[in-house]
């Protein structure tokens, strides 16, 4: 969605400088279209969602990130003065700004930020990928993970909103000046999402290639005890015993083929037949969603109120719960977690779609 946004506004000013006149030509038209560019996400984001590690990402996301720091001092510079951030805008640029907000817009804006830190279903590729591992390694990997997001979000966020105050827009590329530094900027977005993709559509593929597997290993268990079933009662008084020992090879012989020695680790696909459909199923998927839909703000403040939630705060309480016997401070916060994720999720979901439905 954002990226067919970001490549229309720049390619809107590279092409007709603002002036709707110049649009005759047919492939400015094509262009110019937001499905179009769509497709072109999905095919720029083709090469690098067929990787089968985390690692393997490693050089687009190192890329991804410089964009990242391009568009934040952009932002900066802007908000500090050094270049104009109403530039040829009639009547009021900045908007009121005021250090608090009402509760019911506070709360419908909440899950943008569960969805911003949501990052730990990429943990577990993580933990058996990195080299040397041990809980310090690890734990110096999350610090400066979440840290360097959280700095880039706050000065962000910050330097935005002293910008252009209540009249910035939940995509804030879209307050600045048609300029070619802002077109610019837009296009490293446009790249920049493109590389993070994988990154998303790596744990989700996991998961459900997990799923796939416990599925068929539960088929077969099935499968098994009802052949076992039947065998015994077909069986002779005189050949219980021989039919005793092939029941019992038999059953070995499931069991070697569901838990096998030789078995991938957890961080590689046994089938690249199901590897190969998840990956295109998800690519389908986000592209029709991405057709259809195009306020980004109410797919992450959905997604936030749900699924963030859910990862964020819910599952990671009750996980420590289970886990973890004795009551002590941490199992304490893991109370509060877990109740304060079943509170956020009704209510902010109910926010969000109050708002949308007033909008």
């Amino acid at each position: 969605i954002t990226v067919a946004d970001c490549m229309v506004k720049a390619l809107d000013h590279i092409l007709l400088n603002g002036d709707p006149t110049n649009d005759e030509s047919f492939l400015v038209t094509v262009l110019l279209s937001r499905r179009v560019w769509v497709v072109g996400a999905v095919i720029a984001v083709l090469p690098v969602s067929f990787y089968k590690t985390m690692d393997a990402l490693k050089k687009s996301s190192a890329l991804a990130l410089v964009f990242v720091i391009m568009l934040t001092a952009g932002i900066v510079a802007y908000a500090n003065g050094l270049a104009d951030p109403c530039e040829g805008k009639e009547g009021v640029c900045r908007g009121e700004i005021v250090p608090f907000t009402d509760a019911g817009s506070t709360i419908s804006k909440l899950p943008i930020f569960i969805f911003a830190f949501t990052c730990h279903q990429n943990i577990f590729p993580i933990v058996n990928e990195i080299q040397n591992r041990s809980q310090a390694r690890l734990n110096f990997v999350i610090t400066i993970a979440i840290g360097f997001a959280f700095l880039v979000f706050l000065v962000v966020a910050v330097e935005g909103y002293l910008t252009y105050g209540s009249n910035v827009a939940g995509d804030i590329l879209l307050n600045y000046p048609e300029t070619g530094k802002i077109t610019f900027m837009r296009i490293c977005i446009a790249f920049m999402l493109v590389l993070h993709y994988p990154l998303q559509l790596d744990p989700s593929r996991r998961c459900i290639t997990s799923l796939v597997k416990v599925v068929r290993e539960w088929m077969q268990a099935k499968k098994h005890q009802q052949y076992s079933e039947f065998s015994n009662l077909n069986q002779t008084p005189s050949s219980n015993l021989k039919g005793g020992v092939a029941s019992k090879n038999s059953q070995q012989a499931t069991t070697a083929t569901i838990h096998h020695p030789n078995e991938k680790s957890s961080h590689s696909f046994s089938s690249d037949a199901l590897f190969n459909t998840i990956t295109i199923a998800f690519l389908a998927a986000s592209f029709i969603i991405a057709m259809i839909v195009d306020d980004l703000g109410v797919v992450l403040a959905m997604v936030g109120a749900t699924g963030s939630t859910l990862v964020s705060y819910v599952l990671p309480g009750l996980i420590y719960i289970k886990i973890h016997p004795n009551m002590d401070l941490f199992k304490m916060c893991a109370y509060v977690q877990l109740i304060m994720g079943c509170i956020i999720m009704p209510v902010a979901l109910y926010f969000v779609l109050n708002g949308s439905a007033s909008e």
